[in-house]
């Protein structure tokens, strides 16, 4: 990610930390919308789940400029939701979903450009994760 990027992300995630709640109940709405099965992945309360979800998202958006700092932890979530159930394919709606929550949460903040910075940064999180999940589908030797 540029620098650029990382400051609007980190700007525009103010906006949504500030509604952390409703914003993560609008993912889940949309996501459950757009994949009922993924409903039955999730067996934790939605409330602890958005409150899991915010956290995760907080130290991610932190730590942009260096992202070194939590790849373990992105890789280690990747290998747990494959004891979940998710599949790669579900980061894909997993992505959408977030952004379309985060543009319900910005308005007209949610500019292009912010746009195009939080897909980028979605995509790089995406990238982490489903790499502890292919190795934990790839067998050993």
């Amino acid at each position: 990610m540029t620098k650029k990027q990382i400051e609007l992300v980190r700007e525009s995630f103010e906006v949504i930390r500030g509604n952390s709640g409703p914003v993560a109940m609008l993912f889940y709405g949309r996501l459950f919308d757009l994949d009922p099965r993924l409903r039955s992945l999730f067996k934790t309360e939605m409330r602890e789940q958005s409150r899991k979800l915010m956290d995760m998202l907080t130290s991610i958006v932190e730590h942009l400029d260096s992202l070194e700092r939590v790849r373990p932890q992105l890789r280690e979530l990747g290998s747990k939701h494959v004891g979940y159930g998710v599949r790669p394919e579900h980061y894909q709606t997993v992505g959408s979903a977030l952004l379309w929550a985060f543009g319900q949460a910005l308005g007209r903040e949610f500019q292009p450009e912010v746009r195009a910075a939080w897909l980028t940064a979605i995509q790089t999180i995406s990238r982490e994760m489903l790499t502890a999940a292919t190795d934990t589908h790839t067998p050993g030797f």
